[in-house]
């Protein structure tokens, strides 16, 4: 019985690791070729907008929320063309990183991106709250 039970759990972390692995080296590439610019501007400390919408569109921002400057249409969170006016740079960040009890918005985004790629997305989410009047 024990036998039984154990093949499907190994094949499904096998199947697991692999979409991971294929998920890592796919998006390994796009962020090499596509923010080419990126690192000159973090290391000058400039804004890097550009750097943030390719982190925005990695971790998955757009699968859940609606924002024209990435053009995503989520339905699960807040729409951010709605939302960003509210929000001040360090409240954005404080969201991000601190979704609060009861949201649905994962609560480990500060572990699973780098400080650098933090600020680019509030950099470019900052850049798109401008963009958010009418169409």
């Amino acid at each position: 019985m024990t036998r039984r039970v154990v093949i499907p759990l190994v094949a499904g972390l096998a199947t697991a690791a692999i979409a991971f692995v294929v998920l890592v080296l796919a998006t390994r590439g796009d962020e090499e070729v596509s923010s080419a610019p990126t690192p000159a501007a973090r290391a000058a400390g400039r804004p890097d907008p550009a750097g943030g919408r390719l982190v925005f569109a990695q971790m998955g921002c757009g699968s859940c929320h609606t924002l024209r400057a990435a053009g995503s249409k989520g339905q699960i969170g807040p729409s951010l063309d709605a939302a960003l006016p509210r929000h001040s740079r360090q409240s954005l960040l404080s969201k991000i990183v601190r979704p609060g009890t009861g949201s649905v918005m994962p609560q480990d985004f500060a572990q699973r991106m780098s400080f650098a790629d933090l600020r680019a997305l509030v950099d470019f989410l900052m850049a798109a709250r401008g963009g958010t009047g009418s169409s």
